[in-house]
């Protein structure tokens, strides 16, 4: 049903999409940035490129939810479905295995995740934290996923929109420093998350040693 109702949103999506591209393109290709921002810089980055191109705060948050819930219903739904699957379906099974040692350890940060903890690793908006994570931590501790959709979407929802609220207050004070300022802090969220993994893999390679 999860991946259903997903399926049907991305469908809606798609056909948003395709109606602004045809009436304005450069507004349909602003959005598609801040897509691609999500996915190389996370949620911040999704917000501070809505920010550069000076979108309303109202419309951040709704196109930030829209996109991120479809896309936790899809990657989620099909992760899950996957997960027990991967001796036998062999052209998934290096991509599922990676993620559940990503997730496995992650997991390792506490003995046991609670309903409070997962829904605040889900708001926090670091490069390791986020709603697909989340809810696979949630599966990992037994809840299905009727529950750990109902834990997840809310604390994704509310996260984006105190973190769009604050940083719509960022911006207007980075800006009263001069206009252009607010560039690097959107640079910044952008390579964030290649920053936090270059420095984990060194400190990895360190301890090695």
């Amino acid at each position: 049903m999860a991946f259903a109702l997903g399926i049907v949103l991305f469908g809606l999506e798609l056909v948003i999409f395709i109606s602004l591209l045809v009436l304005n393109s450069s507004f349909a290709m602003k959005i598609l940035s801040m897509i691609l921002a999500n996915h190389l810089g996370g949620r911040l980055a999704f917000i501070g490129v809505g920010m550069e191109f000076e979108f309303p705060t109202p419309l951040i948050i709704f196109i930030i939810i829209f996109y991120n819930t479809t896309y936790l219903l899809i990657v989620n739904s099909l992760i899950v479905f996957l997960w027990e699957k991967t001796e036998r379906l062999k052209t998934t099974k290096h991509f599922i295995e990676s993620i559940q040692k990503k997730t496995k350890g992650t997991t390792k940060t506490f003995r046991k995740w609670s309903w409070f903890s997962i829904s605040l690793f889900v708001w926090l908006p670091f490069p390791v934290t986020g709603a697909v994570m989340g809810s696979l931590i949630a599966h990992i501790e037994g809840y299905n996923i009727k529950d750990a959709l109902l834990m997840v979407v809310p604390s994704m929802w509310i996260g984006v929109i105190c973190w769009t609220l604050w940083f719509d207050e960022l911006y207007e004070w980075i800006e009263t420093f001069g206009r252009d300022r607010t560039i690097f802090l959107t640079i910044f969220l952008l390579i964030s998350p290649f920053l936090y993994y270059l420095l984990k893999n060194s400190i990895k390679k360190y301890k090695l040693r």
